[in-house]
């Protein structure tokens, strides 16, 4: 509805980068591929889903097709480490594309996040008639039975 947009245009509202979203059947499915540009991060705090903790979250800030949104994740797994995603967007910086999306693997998934390749400038290599070699054989009789 276009006055609800408006009113989160104005009260700078970002919404969330949905990767994931809940089956009518139950369970979960992934949304599909999400090309992205990193814009920022930030920790912050926020609630643990299952056990309604207060924990240390990521709070990324990404753009998408203009759009800014956000995606949040904790800091630490549920075995109290380093958050796989925390190692991986370590790896980039500001303005780095990237593709998120949700997988599965077994009973769980998680999301994917791979660089999206730049395009090169290189040309590729042409080959001119004249570089290749011309290599003369005797034709001679086929062998017995190959076109019989």
């Amino acid at each position: 509805m276009e006055s609800c947009k408006q009113i989160i245009d104005q009260a700078n509202i970002v919404q969330d980068l949905h990767l994931v979203r809940k089956k009518e059947s139950g369970g979960t499915e992934g949304t599909g591929p999400h090309k992205v540009k990193l814009i920022s991060d930030k920790v912050g705090k926020g609630r643990d889903y299952k056990t309604k903790k207060e924990i240390f979250v990521v709070n990324l800030l990404v753009e998408e097709d203009g759009q800014q949104k956000k995606y949040t994740f904790p800091v630490k797994n549920e075995a109290e480490e380093v958050h796989y995603l925390v190692k991986k967007f370590a790896e980039f910086k500001p303005g780095d594309e990237v593709v998120m999306e949700y997988k599965r693997d077994g009973m769980t998934g998680y999301i994917d996040v791979v660089p999206v390749k730049e395009k090169t400038d290189v040309e590729p290599s042409t080959t001119e008639d004249s570089d290749i070699p011309i290599i003369e054989e005797d034709a001679g009789d086929p062998p017995p039975g190959l076109f019989e």
